[in-house]
């Protein structure tokens, strides 16, 4: 990672030399020793560098790099367990272990006994800092040579293959088209120039991987898009329907939502109308906020027994275009994360947004779905009425169910862009131990090609009281865990994501490490723990973690009140957290 760091900064330039495999187990290894190993325990062969991929959407970073094992020169089988990459710097003479790929299920290797062959191939994406400053090592064995390409069209003999009347007819339709035919006869001329005016036709990928192809008319070459919708303003994607002014704008967890900037990042009331002040300059018509805005909801849920209400809970919702049923969550066919675009508001007129679909598939008699009305004000803030759903029996001595009071937890800005490859969960994006900013390797603007954070922090921590003098404790002591997880709805540029993690904890003995108020600078402090918090503010491909803590003193007024905890990031690492 250090390597990839530098030559992100332009400091260094290095090469992907080679790749190994072993049949070591490394899955009860450490992320430390991973990180520590130099090279690959028990390399049992070496693989073929076969091909270079740098054409990663909206990443400059980022580097595939093809392998091919093939059991040709195996003597003895064995299981492929891990996959390694190896790198030279510029300039330096030894190899490094740069890159690991820890199989989760291991691929089986055969030796060659039977003379039967055996391709093992596998692509490693990894992180280099900026591809121009990295060179990869293509083994040209496994590449055709410009004799043998020559040789073989030679061989072709382009008469001979049209046979069908149909196709010959094909191409005499399409070259009537052509504005420069030729007058050379030979069939290879009339193809090239067939082919350059025909449409060939295209294929749709859904979101459940089916491919719908749209192919050209034999009877005159056309495509006929008329059961085609396109998503447009008002929403008219027909994989994924509109709600009102709720549209679907693009996939998360593919990283085509960017540009999200923090708007609002309160809750809004579940019960009454909440007239939110927006955190940035949103325009008299909402004209400054991209494409439009993020609404990040969750439901209030509350149990109803004969009439009287119970226990409150949170519930997320699930939006599913198919309403399919999901335990543990309220199904919805209108698209959440709400998105609205800006032009869909006239000021001061009222919009409705109803979140319809199965809910908990309670199969009661009486459902209303929950939802918002959002109404842009002349003053440039919004007012967001919730409206309250329900399922429930319509017992007339007293209702037994439950109602759906919809919260909005925060809302940003977004634009929308292509598809951006994913960090794999686990991969490392920071190392070492610091309490500044925390600059993430390789993460593009606005972390769109991260689905979570997982921090790692020191335990060790210091106290700093309201009049400077500095105390060592640990998280340990405090009984605070040493991971944080951060879901990808929550990284937004300038947002403070704070989780509260406790409103009393303990009573705790603490030691001065540097001491400059009253007397008996070694004396330890007893105070009581009132309250801590985690502030994790969110740059555009950084973190910065800030902590507090709430301490009443016990024998001296030294550490009364709100009080500093400096807090040191051990690693960061992309993780894809349930949100």
């Amino acid at each position: 990672m250090d390597l990839a760091t530098r030559a992100a900064n332009g400091k260094v330039r290095f090469t992907i030399t080679r790749a190994a495999a072993t049949s070591n187990d490394l899955s009860a290894m450490s992320e430390v020793d991973l990180q520590n190993l130099t090279k690959l325990p028990n390399e049992i062969q070496s693989g073929t560098i076969t091909n270079r991929d740098e054409n990663i959407p909206n990443s400059k970073a980022v580097v595939g790099t093809e392998i091919l094992f093939t059991n040709e020169e195996i003597k003895n089988s064995y299981s492929i367990n891990a996959v390694g990459l190896y790198a030279q710097e510029e300039g330096k003479s030894e190899e490094i272990l740069y890159a690991l790929n820890i199989a989760v299920e291991p691929e089986f290797m055969p030796d060659f006994a039977d003379k039967v062959l055996l391709q093992f191939k596998i692509t490693m994406y990894i992180i280099v800092g900026r591809t121009e400053n990295v060179t990869v090592i293509i083994d040209p064995t496994g590449l055709a040579t410009k004799e043998y390409v020559k040789d073989r069209i030679a061989e072709i003999d382009i008469n001979d293959k049209i046979q069908d009347s149909n196709i010959d007819n094909q191409l005499q339709k399409q070259l009537a088209y052509s504005e420069y035919k030729s007058k050379d006869l030979n069939k290879v001329t009339q193809i090239a120039e067939a082919v350059g005016h025909m449409t060939r036709g295209f294929k749709i990928i859904d979101n459940d991987g089916n491919i719908d192809a749209h192919l050209p008319d034999p009877s005159d070459g056309l495509i006929d898009i008329s059961d085609l919708s396109l998503n447009g303003s008002g929403g008219s994607d027909k994989d994924h329907p509109a709600a009102g002014i709720d549209y679907y704008a693009g996939s998360m967890e593919n990283g085509e939502i960017t540009d999200r900037h923090i708007a609002y990042s309160s809750s809004t009331n579940p019960i009454n109308k909440t007239n939110i002040k927006f955190e940035l300059d949103v325009g008299n018509k909402l004209n400054m906020i991209g494409t439009g805005l993020q609404y990040i909801v969750n439901l209030q849920k509350t149990a109803i027994t004969k009439g009287v209400m119970g226990k409150v809970s949170k519930i997320p919702f699930n939006y599913d275009p198919k309403n399919a049923f999901k335990a543990g969550y309220y199904t919805t066919t209108a698209p959440v994360p709400m998105y609205t675009k800006s032009e869909s508001f006239e000021v001061d007129e009222p919009n409705t947004i109803t979140l319809e679909g199965i809910g908990e598939n309670l199969g009661m008699k009486n459902h209303k779905a929950p939802g918002f009305t959002l109404t842009f004000k002349s003053d440039k803030t919004m007012d967001i009425e919730p409206i309250q759903g329900y399922d429930n029996d319509g017992d007339s001595g007293g209702v037994n169910g439950f109602i759906y009071d919809p919260v909005i937890e925060f809302i940003s800005t977004y634009n929308v862009q292509p598809a951006v490859v994913q960090f794999p969960t686990g991969t490392l994006l920071f190392s070492g131990n610091t309490s500044a900013e925390v600059a993430l390797t390789a993460v593009n603007d606005f972390m769109t090609n991260v689905s979570g954070l997982k921090i790692e922090l020191n335990n060790a921590m210091r106290i700093v009281s309201p009049h400077n003098s500095i105390f060592g404790i640990s998280r340990t002591e405090l009984g605070l865990p040493n991971t944080i997880y951060i879901p990808r709805s929550a990284l937004i540029f300038g947002f403070d994501y704070l989780s509260t993690e406790s409103s009393y904890l303990s009573h705790v003995t603490i030691k001065p490490v540097h001491y400059f108020y009253g007397t008996g600078g070694n004396e330890s402090i007893d105070a009581d723990v009132k309250g801590f918090s985690n502030s994790i503010k969110i740059g555009n491909s950084s973190i910065k973690v800030t902590s507090n803590t709430w301490l009443d003193n016990k024998t001296k007024d030294t550490l009364e009140g709100k009080c500093t905890l400096v807090v040191s990031v051990k690693t960061v690492s992309a993780w894809k957290v349930e949100e």
